[in-house]
């Protein structure tokens, strides 16, 4: 009787530190909690074509304003620097150089594949703008202003990449989701995804198309294309912009 208590008392205590394991918060990330948010913009903006001659029409991909309401999740802090993509001995095509640099010019499988080698993931479109916006319904996640102190881009970044980090952080605690590399998320990319969007954790088209997205901005891009809501298709995944990058995120267990 007695070796048995012994024994039940252990196993409780292995699975407490299972389970404290399994809930710690992964290294570079931090917990994002689960909540509803209103995705997308009530307001206008053009979009430039990829044509620089031809103006796209306004902003139809941003909208409606809809409901999107999502599971707990982790997330970098940080994008991922050519630093930690060195270690995993991947070819670094970065146009600009830098240890602390974000990694640019990544093509989305690359990116896809970097995260799932480190038992990660890139975070779904809705995800990347609920933690974008960090609890605010703002056009930035400081206010309706754009703010030099949170964000490099192309009104005070000389034209060239910053090390990642370097300007400050959202409320909760991300550095550079505007700004510095657009990013690349999971999903494919949908012009009018928004109008059929699920309410619970939306995970983009169904179909594969011919592009996934990228969000944020860069830091060659005017103050108009640096925010919460913009969405690009991609570049066809095998993009040549060298202001593409990515972070990654993590289930909660």
């Amino acid at each position: 009787m007695k070796n048995l208590l012994y024994l039940i008392f252990f196993s409780y205590l292995l699975f407490q530190n299972y389970q404290a394991r399994a809930n710690s918060t992964p290294e570079g990330m931090v917990l994002i909690k689960k909540g509803c948010f209103m995705m997308g913009t009530h307001k206008i903006h053009d979009y430039l074509a990829f044509d620089p001659n031809i103006r796209e029409r306004p902003n139809d991909r941003e909208r409606p304003v809809h409901k999107v309401c999502l599971d707990a999740f982790y997330l970098d802090t940080h994008e991922v620097t050519q630093e930690k993509w060195d270690k995993m001995k991947l070819p670094n095509n970065s146009v600009y150089k830098g240890p602390n640099i974000a990694v640019n010019q990544v093509e989305w499988k690359d990116a896809h594949d970097y995260c799932e080698k480190l038992g990660h993931r890139l975070p779904t479109e809705a995800e990347w703008e609920y933690a974008a916006r960090a609890g605010t319904a703002t056009e930035y996640p400081w206010g309706n202003k754009m703010d030099r102190a949170y964000v490099w881009y192309g009104g005070n970044s000389g034209h060239t990449h910053h090390p990642a980090g370097t300007r400050k952080a959202n409320p909760w605690g991300l550095y550079d989701m505007l700004g510095g590399v657009w990013e690349w998320v999971e999903d494919w990319y949908g012009e009018f995804y928004y109008q059929t969007s699920p309410i619970n954790n939306p995970k983009g088209p169904s179909n594969i198309l011919s592009w996934h997205i990228i969000r944020g901005g860069s830091w060659v891009d005017d103050k108009e294309f640096v925010r919460t809501t913009i969405r690009y298709p991609g570049m066809a995944d095998n993009t040549e912009d060298f202001w593409v990058g990515f972070r990654c995120a993590h289930d909660v267990r």
